[in-house]
């Protein structure tokens, strides 16, 4: 029998985020808060919402509790697209606009929760390195902790490799190079900032072809930072385009033109190399499309 739970706002709780007004007021776990999410029941002020949604006071959240026997119904079943898989690792096509572990904003819609529901709760998935959220291509999850500890160690060794295909703005005049910097994040502000002092990055880049008024870049990073190969082609006056945060343009595509696009690594246990390629997705392609329409 399912349960319903009516929450009137009070001044206490204003200004907080639903998610927040059940956690801290009603002390639902983040699992408790994803059920309601996936199965359509939290309702604020009698509509659907999100659970950053704010809150206001006097208004009013309805929630919907699941039966408990139902819940495994309510995880996600979106079926991963598994590129390579043994006993200790998967390898799979993560899709531009889903994120590759949970956060405070995807409490359960990630690639690391389809994987883990996939798999039925048989093991622990967990990644190895990440992508953002726009960025799509080839993501690598351990299936136990010796895994992901040896896989760590090789990207640490830069035994695991990975490179990226991007869509940059304009051409570079030297079509191979190295681009080093430092980045900094900064209180109030999204994007990392270039400056001295910041996280040394060292970016590898090479030029694929030339289009219109945008170049095909493969890209290479040595260390691994949050936003590096953004930040950096934007530092070197070619943002990605899409990547209105960088201040790429967005007229042709709606998300940073960036692709992991080749993975080596090798397998944990037997040191067999395991190499997997990966085309750029259709939004890429039809973004290149245009430019030599």
């Amino acid at each position: 029998m399912k349960k319903t739970l009516e929450i009137k706002i009070s001044e206490e709780m204003n200004g907080l985020a639903i998610k927040a007004v059940l956690s801290r007021f009603l002390g639902l776990s983040r699992r408790e808060i994803s059920r309601l999410k996936f199965s359509g029941g939290i309702l604020y002020n009698g509509e659907s919402a999100r659970v950053t949604q704010p809150v206001s006071t006097d208004d009013v959240i309805l929630l919907t509790f699941p039966d408990q026997d139902t819940a495994a119904a309510l995880l996600i079943d979106s079926k991963p697209e598994i590129l390579y898989e043994d006993h200790d690792l998967i390898i799979v096509n993560k899709p531009s606009g889903m994120p590759c572990h949970p956060s405070h904003e995807h409490l359960d819609d990630d690639m690391g929760t389809v994987l883990q529901n996939y798999y039925g709760g048989a093991f622990k998935v967990r990644p190895v390195g990440r992508l953002d959220k726009d960025v799509s291509g080839l993501m690598l999850y351990a299936k136990n902790q010796p895994s992901a500890a040896r896989l760590s160690k090789q990207r640490n060794e830069l035994i695991l490799h990975k490179e990226y295909t991007a869509i940059v703005q304009g051409f570079f005049e030297e079509k191979k190079g190295r681009l080093t910097y430092s980045l900094s994040k900064e209180s109030g502000r999204r994007e990392r900032v270039i400056k001295e002092g910041g996280q040394l990055c060292i970016t590898d880049y090479e030029v694929i072809e030339e289009y219109e008024n945008c170049s095909k870049v493969r890209v290479s990073i040595i260390t691994g930072r949050t936003h590096q190969i953004r930040a950096g082609m934007a530092y070197a006056g070619h943002p990605l385009c899409g990547d209105r945060l960088y201040g790429g343009d967005t007229s042709l595509i709606r998300r940073a033109a960036l692709h992991c696009s080749h993975l080596e690594l090798k397998q944990p246990f037997t040191n067999e190399k395991i190499v997997i390629d990966l085309e750029i997705p259709d939004d890429m392609k039809a973004l290149l499309n245009k430019k030599t329409g």
